[in-house]
Formats: structure tokens, C-alpha cells, sequence
């Protein structure tokens, strides 16, 4: 198989191009996404909203911005539940488009095996650089320190050096893996580390190819931006929801409805259009590298 890295890059803007309605049906999920998350989390949501664009306007205390961080980090942990979930669900639909375009019944959305599989992956995925991350920058310190008992100067060059190592190793490994999840789908089996033998020799294409579509997904995300823009300033933006900071979710909507509608479709356009584009490229990928299991 022939594999190009420019051209599985663009795969995402192919999707959208010849399957439209999944696109939409991917839209409605984010629009559930978010609609569940603001009717659960509006009030704290808005809260933090509030005060992230207070610390860009103006100066924040030390103690502020790690009540912030602290409150900010105890939201995402509630959250992670359902962004696995709607994480699976969407990325085994964008793999199922790529891999298997003919079942495109309710936008490639499904709630099954592959589901599941492409759950447990990514879990085991996350553990496993996790795992690694806390090991490299534990060795960086580590040794960071001991340079410093010696030379001052020597301990900030061994922290740079290992934490840009660290670092090469992480991005590394996660290039390695980065084709798990259509794997998963493509052969419907849990196999976190068979992305392994298919990615030798290609880390520097894949990595390439990932940071042509994330420029390419911030690019869409400014697009979209822009394009909402005067549905957004006509209801007052994000900046009229954050004036109902502090209030109860039932408050907010009652006061805000039009906001938080224009919101919620905001996002999920946006988070439809940046999932074609960031995540078709890997399905692409393999399939030029492998071929898919039917052929």
C-alpha cells in the first residue's frame, strides 16, 4: 500500500465532503454533549468561565489562580465520564466512514462492540502514557536535582535537556499508538499495542501528518469562530453568560436561554467539523499502510 502523508492529512475534509449528513449527525451528539453538561454543570461551569476571563483581563493573586486550576481540574474529573464516552462513540464513527463508508446509517453512530472496544483502548492508551510521562518527568526532577546539589547552572541543563527528551519520548509513543483506534475498528478486536509493527519507520510521516491536521483543525475552529460570530454577539456572546456567574442552572436558563442555545450549537458545530478533520487522518492512514481487513 501506498501511504502519503499530505494526502491522508486532508482525509478529514473528504469525509465531510461526500458523507454531509454524518457530519450533522455528528453535530447532534455534540449537541446532547453539551445540553447534558450545562444542564448538569451550568452553574460551576459559568462560574469558571467567569473567572478564566477575569485572570485575562486583569491580574489575579497566586492563591486565585490555583483555586481556579483546582476547581477547573475537579470539573474535568467529573466530565471524564462523558467525554469518554462521547470520545468513543464519535472516533469509532469517523474510523467507520473511512474504513467501512457503506454503513453509514445514523452518521456511522453506533452503540456496540466497536464502541466498547475503542473505549477499553483508549483507556488502556491513556494509562500507558500516562504511566510513561510520570515516569520520564519523575527521572528529570530527580536527576535535576541531584545536578543541582553540585552546580546550580548544571541542574537547569540536565532539567532542560531531559525534559526536552521526555518529552521526544512521549510525542514518540504516542505516534507509535496514534493508529490503535482504527485498528480497533477495522478488525474489531482490543489490540492497544498492534498500532506498533504498523508504524515502524513512518513515526516522522504520521507526526507530520498530525500537525498539518491540527493547524488545519485550529484553522476551522477560527473559521466557524468567525462565522458565528454576529449569531453569538446578538445574544451577547459568552461574555453575556458569564454575567449569570454564580447563579443556579434552572436561573440561567431561564435568563439566558438564547445564549446558551447559540452556545451549545456553536460548540458542537465546531466540535463536529474538528472531529472529521483531526481524527479521519489515523483511519486514512491505516488503511494506505495496511489495506482494510475485506479487500
Amino acid at each position: 500500500m501506498t501511504f502519503s502523508a499530505t494526502e491522508a492529512a486532508f482525509e478529514g475534509f473528504r469525509v465531510v465532503r461526500h458523507h454531509p449528513l454524518a457530519v450533522l449527525f455528528w453535530g447532534l451528539a455534540y449537541v446532547l454533549f453539551y445540553g447534558v453538561i450545562f444542564g448538569l454543570f451550568g452553574g460551576p461551569l459559568t462560574s469558571m468561565m467567569a473567572a478564566m476571563m477575569a485572570g485575562f483581563t486583569a491580574g489575579q493573586s497566586a492563591a486565585e489562580i490555583e483555586g481556579l486550576g483546582e476547581s477547573s481540574a475537579g470539573l474535568l474529573w467529573l466530565l471524564m465520564p462523558l467525554m469518554l464516552i462521547l470520545g468513543s462513540v464519535t472516533s469509532a464513527a469517523v474510523a467507520r466512514a473511512v474504513l467501512r463508508p457503506s454503513e453509514k446509517a445514523f452518521g456511522y453512530l453506533r452503540l456496540g462492540g466497536d464502541e466498547l472496544r475503542v473505549l477499553a483502548v483508549s483507556v488502556m492508551l491513556f494509562i500507558v502514557i500516562l504511566a510513561v510521562s510520570v515516569v520520564l518527568f519523575g527521572l528529570t526532577g530527580v536527576l535535576a536535582e541531584l545536578a543541582k546539589s553540585i552546580n546550580a547552572g548544571l541542574g537547569v541543563l540536565v532539567a532542560v535537556l531531559l525534559g526536552c527528551v521526555s518529552i521526544g519520548v512521549i510525542f514518540w509513543l504516542t505516534v507509535r499508538l496514534s493508529l490503535a483506534v482504527p485498528i480497533t475498528v477495522a478488525e474489531q478486536r482490543i489490540a492497544p499495542f498492534a498500532s506498533f509493527p504498523l508504524t515502524k519507520g513512518k513515526v516522522m510521516p504520521l507526526l507530520g501528518m498530525a500537525i498539518l491536521a491540527g493547524v488545519m483543525s485550529m484553522l476551522v475552529s477560527i473559521l466557524v469562530t468567525v462565522v458565528a460570530w454576529p449569531a453569538m454577539d446578538a445574544v451577547g456572546g459568552e461574555t453575556g453568560l458569564m454575567a449569570y456567574a454564580g447563579r443556579s442552572t434552572a436561573e440561567i436558563l431561564q435568563q439566558a436561554a438564547p445564549v446558551v442555545v447559540v452556545w451549545v450549537l456553536v460548540n458542537a458545530l465546531q466540535g463536529a467539523l474538528q472531529l472529521a478533520v483531526l481524527y479521519a487522518p489515523f483511519s486514512a492512514a491505516y488503511r494506505d499502510l495496511k489495506g482494510l481487513p475485506h479487500e
